[in-house]
């Protein structure tokens, strides 16, 4: 997580991704609000297939780099499940099918960007958590990245790739 930021910015962390982490950010990230907001717009136009001004789930999966079906499928509502393991002996693990599985992790990230709860994004909701973002990764407050707050924002968004299992 980056330091110096409040437990709300730690918590968002996960919506860095969603509003930094799609294939047109890999390269670099804007040094400015002004710039991200503007390189926002272009890739949520290029995003918004059905025109509509938001972007559904499958569209965003899409975005993200991921299979479509990872943000549409079915989930399960059991966060574990029980088995057996070689040795004989009972086996609790995650169910990757279900909450804390990948699928159900992109599902959290998914919802708190999605302020108004309508199951879709609109660019006005995918800026303001990458404001959110932005201002985490400028840690001397001057509303300019410089070339370390943008390596550590890029860092980050490789970590929580890895952590949700690639994309993009």
């Amino acid at each position: 997580m980056f330091h110096g930021t409040s437990r709300p910015a730690r918590c968002l962390a996960p919506a860095l991704l969603l509003a930094l982490g799609g294939p047109a950010m890999a390269q670099e990230l804007p040094m400015t609000r002004e710039g991200l907001d503007s390189v926002l717009a272009q890739y949520f136009a290029g995003a918004d297939r059905d025109h509509d001004g938001k972007l559904d789930r499958a569209e965003t999966a899409t975005a993200l780099g991921y299979a479509r079906q990872l943000l549409t499928e079915r989930r399960d509502a059991e966060p574990f499940v029980m088995d057996v393991a070689p040795d004989g002996s009972a086996r609790l693990s995650i169910n990757r099918k279900g909450p804390l599985g990948r699928a159900g992790m992109l599902d959290m990230v998914f919802a708190r960007a999605d302020a108004d709860g309508d199951g879709g994004l609109s660019l006005a909701e995918v800026q303001a958590v990458a404001h959110i973002a932005f201002d985490a990764a400028d840690r001397d407050r001057d509303g300019i990245l410089d070339d370390a707050e943008r390596a550590a924002a890029q860092r980050h968004v490789g970590l929580l790739r890895g952590l949700l299992g690639g994309g993009g």
